[in-house]
């Protein structure tokens, strides 16, 4: 199987004729050169980890160009509706539920959204950039409104012998009990002032065998920024040499 990033928490595993995409979505920072509509057509299914914006906004215009199926909390699948998606084409996920899509099992967890901390709010609120994009930053709010994250997901991706865990957003539920040793933990890497501290947890208690960052792109000024992943990749490479970090390259397909 493969995986390839498009941007933002979009994120694109594949075999074959079967290509799943993780909350596809289009950026907004239009010095970027991230995905395009295009790039989305050939999805059979759409599996979304939680209903912000940035995880949906894109949704019914990719789901137009192909009538795949749409994996969604309840929250999300009401949004969807209203945007004009068709009720035959989504289908409801909760907790514990795994769906068939060959070469693939999907296995669905109950998540849990990161918190963002007080140094980072103050950083993204009282900063130039808003005034920059202050276009943007109205649209933001407007949309964060309209589209609220509803109940939140993992993934387990199974291929043969091999898994792939998948997150939206750099939190989990410490009730759940996860897959452990992964061949591959995503890790989207934005949300907290302190997240190559914060990260690291995540790596003790799910040891996988790589990780695939993103998230760490700034396609929705202000709110967004760039994330340096430098210092995080340094700590792993000497606290766990046995696992590879992979930052990856918009639209270049790694192979598990």
């Amino acid at each position: 199987m493969e995986i390839q990033w498009f941007g933002t928490a979009s994120i694109r595993i594949s075999s074959g004729n079967t290509s799943l995409h993780f909350d596809p979505f289009i950026s907004m920072n239009k010095s970027l050169q991230y995905a395009s509509i295009d790039d989305y057509s050939g999805a059979t299914d759409i599996f979304i980890t939680h209903g912000h914006f940035d995880h949906i906004y894109n949704i019914p215009e990719i789901w137009n160009l192909s009538k795949c199926t749409i994996y969604c909390g309840i929250q999300v699948a009401d949004v969807l509706l209203k945007q004009g998606v068709l009720p035959d084409y989504i289908r409801i996920i909760d907790h514990g539920q795994v769906v068939s899509i060959p070469p693939f099992i999907i296995k669905i967890y109950k998540s849990e959204h990161i918190r963002f901390d007080i140094p980072l709010i103050f950083k993204t609120l009282i900063n130039k950039r808003v005034l920059q994009y202050f276009g943007d930053f109205k649209q933001i709010i407007t949309l964060n409104k309209t589209m609220p994250a509803g109940t939140i997901f993992a993934y387990e991706i199974v291929y043969d012998d091999k898994s792939i865990l998948h997150f939206g957003s750099l939190n989990y539920s410490p009730t759940i009990e996860y897959p452990y040793k992964p061949a591959m933990l995503t890790l989207p890497f934005q949300g907290r002032s302190d997240i190559d501290h914060y990260a690291i947890r995540f790596i003790k208690k799910f040891n996988p065998q790589s990780i695939f960052l993103h998230h760490f792109d700034d396609t929705f000024p202000p709110v967004s920024s760039h994330v340096d992943t430098t210092q995080f990749v340094e700590a792993v490479t000497k606290a766990f040499p046995h696992i590879t970090v992979i930052i990856p390259q918009y639209g270049i397909p790694y192979t598990l």
